[in-house]
């Protein structure tokens, strides 16, 4: 006698209405392990089976005593119960196969070929069965991982809908795909339809700027890249904006360019204001001394890269400007600043820079120009400031020095020359121009 070890011992149900069938197939399922479970009728099959949970699988028989055949009792029991069921019958016709096709049976076997054939079958139908169900849990969490993924992208969305900032996606033609309404308000966009007219890789405030470039390397190199540009839309819209461009990915393959889209004209107008605050004196509103210097570097600079052009820079010191200030207070002092420098600026032309170089000191710079006119551009400001009314002094005059740039000076030594200058025509009894 054959020894045998019961391992995850397996319910079988077993439903044929012939005894000695059913001796003969339960004693050799118990042999090989199985717990078995006799019952004669289709309508005993289904009340087992709904009234028991330890039934792993039914071994029926098709015709069956009763008004229930095999068939009918299987579709019955998988209308709300996934077991496994493997059917015996001693007619293999076609009739019988689609029957058992119609409820997804897992198998038949042939009535009185002996054992093999039939545990063959309940442990294919037992592999087929857990297969089917680790098959239900993985296709369950796929499912449940869609719905969670369509929903993140439903939140995305929304989210991008909302934003507060400008999204905009283009696939790697150029195409708008995607537009928020915060990109429509900044671009001045009169709907999404329109602003779908647009191909992004050819749009003109894009090209003007180069960022067109920028776009193309974006979808072809897969890089990102912040930018800043002035625009200007063929809506009408004038703006500053800060584009982040990055591209968007499908599993590693670049699809197109996400276009993150910032209105930043009040932080600009803010900058503008702060770096003006920064270069010019807050009681003239002249530029100061930081920003001359940085003037005189660039036209220093141009000449040298160029190797040729010239330049002059003028020095004015208001004369006994601290018996004014003694006299009369430094309120009197500031006006007399502030109306010497609008003297100035209506006379000199666009192309020159004044400057507040320190208390009651005034360097001008005047590009592209000569010792000779720049004197004359001098000599006629000095005279127009001993014109100046005040009301406080009755007559204010200026001691300037006037030099032009030589080869190979530097910031400090063209302007220690003018200061120079401007101290000999304080030596020579001030209200005059010096010049070297």
């Amino acid at each position: 006698m054959k020894e045998v070890i019961f391992l995850n011992k397996k319910n079988i149900l077993l439903v044929e209405d012939s005894l000695l069938s059913s001796e003969i197939i339960s004693a050799s399922l118990t042999e090989n392990g199985y717990k078995v479970e006799i019952v004669s009728t289709g309508e005993l099959a289904v009340e087992k089976a709904y009234s028991s949970s330890q039934i792993d699988l039914i071994v029926m028989d098709i015709e069956l005593a009763g008004c229930m055949n095999g068939v009918d009792a299987a579709r019955k029991i998988l209308e709300s119960m996934d077991i496994p069921i493997i059917f015996l019958t001693g007619n293999a016709s076609n009739a019988i196969f689609h029957k058992l096709i119609s409820v997804q049976a897992y198998g038949f076997v042939l009535k009185g070929v002996g054992e093999i054939p039939l545990l063959s079958t309940i442990g294919m139908a037992f592999s087929l069965h857990e297969e089917k169900k680790q098959t239900k849990i993985y296709n369950d969490k796929l499912k449940k991982a869609h719905e969670e993924l369509e929903a993140s992208r439903k939140e995305y969305l929304e989210l991008s809908e909302n934003a507060p900032v400008g999204i905009l996606k283009c696939d790697n033609y150029g195409n708008i795909i995607f537009v928020n309404q915060a990109a429509l308000e900044i671009l001045g966009s009169p709907s999404i339809e329109e602003t779908k007219k647009i191909n992004m890789l050819t749009f003109s405030p894009l090209v003007r700027c180069k960022l067109s470039t920028q776009l193309k390397k974006c979808m072809l190199d897969n890089i990102h890249g912040i930018y800043e540009m002035n625009y200007e839309s063929k809506w009408g819209k004038k703006t500053y904006i800060r584009l982040h461009i990055k591209p968007f990915t499908d599993h590693y393959n670049t699809n197109g360019a996400q276009l993150i889209i910032d209105d930043i004209t009040e932080n600009k107008h803010l900058e503008e204001k702060l770096r003006k605050l920064s270069l010019t004196d807050p009681l003239t509103n002249v530029y100061n001394r930081r920003y001359f210097i940085e003037k005189l570097e660039e036209e220093l600079d141009r000449i040298q890269r160029q190797g040729r052009g010239t330049f002059s820079i003028a020095l004015l010191d208001i004369d006994h400007f601290k018996s004014i200030n003694d006299c009369f207070g430094h309120h009197a002092g500031d006006f007399i600043l502030i109306k010497l420098t609008e003297t100035i600026n209506n006379q000199i032309r666009k192309i020159d820079c004044l400057a507040r170089w320190g208390g009651e000191e005034f360097i001008i710079l005047f590009p592209h120009t000569k010792l000779e006119v720049a004197t004359l551009l001098t000599e006629e400001l000095r005279n127009n400031i001993s014109k100046m009314d005040t009301s406080i002094a009755s007559k204010i005059t200026a001691s300037i020095g006037v030099v032009e740039y030589c080869a190979g000076e530097t910031v400090d030594s063209i302007i220690q020359r003018a200061d120079n200058m401007m101290y000999e025509a304080k030596n020579a009894g001030r209200d005059c121009v010096r010049m070297s």
